[in-house]
């Protein structure tokens, strides 16, 4: 009989200054608590280096990040130094090779990069470090890294620099932002894995957006948004998380006040998206993600401390609720990590 590979996740549990780990069996969705990690300060955002090796973590109020060795077969994460940015740091990501640290500060209004040593520690001069607007939220590089793109929400735009891969220096792309409609406000972004189009979603309107992307110039144009609430609902809601699933069929994005995960199929050759409908999951979903395979989802709820597992049907891309577990207090971030191939940072 054929043993299925566990699952490693991560949970920033920013109350508790604290990461605590558990191992997920896709098997059947089972979660084990495996482990707590005590930091010097609120952590946030985090992610994986390319080659699967190593965690990075933002720790908020100490405007650090945080590096540990990650063994996902083990579900083991060693703490190896934390490095001060001088920024408090809403998203962390590297860019496709793994050697320079991208970061966008929401508080500070400021973008930057860092060189990580061989060692994997973040180096302490920053490449780059450039002032755009307050509330810089999510930051990723293209497929090919030589573009970066930063959505904004009180700007209402997403700011697009081009990065040199050998420098590690981001610089102003022309135009510098472009901006979607009045009152979107993208927060989260991520690029479709065949198709030219960028997905961001709108914090204050309660939509994704889609934007054609220009590979050759990095600049990105708003085409299309589609609303992530049921018709009729009045309540109070913002947009937090956006994933698009590895086959690039089905976009999600999660709602706090209705407290769900929006799912879309997506046009295979237009890029449009079609709502699926809202899945009811954990209070307030700040944070969420799909397992490395696509079978199952994760949210965690900022406001229910508790972690909600969603098992996903490939075919149709609806949600179906599989269990909730207590994980500490203030969730604010969920990475999931196989152990066997690499894993790339994932678009958040």
């Amino acid at each position: 009989m054929q043993t299925i590979a566990t699952f490693l996740v991560i949970v920033s549990i920013s109350t508790e200054q604290q990461l605590r780990l558990f191992e997920f069996n896709p098997a059947n969705g089972a979660l084990r608590p495996t482990g707590t990690l005590a930091l010097t300060g609120t952590p946030g955002a985090q992610c994986v280096s390319p080659d699967g090796k190593r965690l990075y973590v933002s720790v908020r109020s100490a405007n650090s990040v945080a590096v540990f060795n990650i063994d996902a077969a083990k579900k083991t994460a060693t703490p190896i130094g934390t490095t001060k940015i001088d920024a408090n740091a809403a998203y962390v990501t590297t860019d496709r090779t793994g050697r320079w640290l991208l970061w966008a500060s929401y508080s500070d209004g400021l973008v930057g990069s860092h060189p990580i040593g061989k060692d994997g520690l973040v180096q302490d001069a920053a490449a780059s470090r450039i002032a755009t607007h307050r509330c810089a939220h999510s930051i990723q590089p293209d497929a090919a890294n030589r573009f970066v793109l930063v959505p904004h929400t009180c700007a209402n735009a997403v700011y697009q620099f081009r990065f040199d891969a050998t420098t590690g220096k981001l610089t102003a792309n022309d135009p510098a932002k472009v901006e979607p409609a009045a009152g979107l406000e993208p927060r989260h972004l991520a690029f479709h894995p065949k198709l030219p189009i960028v997905y961001c979603d709108d914090e204050k309107a309660g939509s994704v957006t889609a934007y054609q992307y220009d590979k050759a110039t990095g600049v990105v144009k708003p085409f299309h948004t589609a609303s992530t609430l049921p018709v009729g609902f009045a309540g109070k809601n913002s947009c937090a998380d956006l994933h698009v699933t590895t086959d690039g069929r089905f976009v999600y994005a999660s709602n706090r006040g209705h407290d769900s995960i929006a799912g879309f199929a997506v046009d295979e050759k237009t890029g449009q998206l079609t709502s699926i409908g809202q899945f009811a999951t954990a209070q307030t979903p700040r944070s969420f993600a799909l397992t490395p395979d696509n079978n199952w989802v994760i949210a965690a709820g900022q406001d229910s401390n508790t972690l909600v597992i969603h098992k996903r049907d490939a075919k149709t891309g609806k949600l179906t609720r599989a269990g909730e577990h207590a994980c500490g207090k203030g969730p604010a971030w969920v990475q999931i990590i196989a152990p066997a191939a690499p894993i790339a940072p994932q678009p958040r």
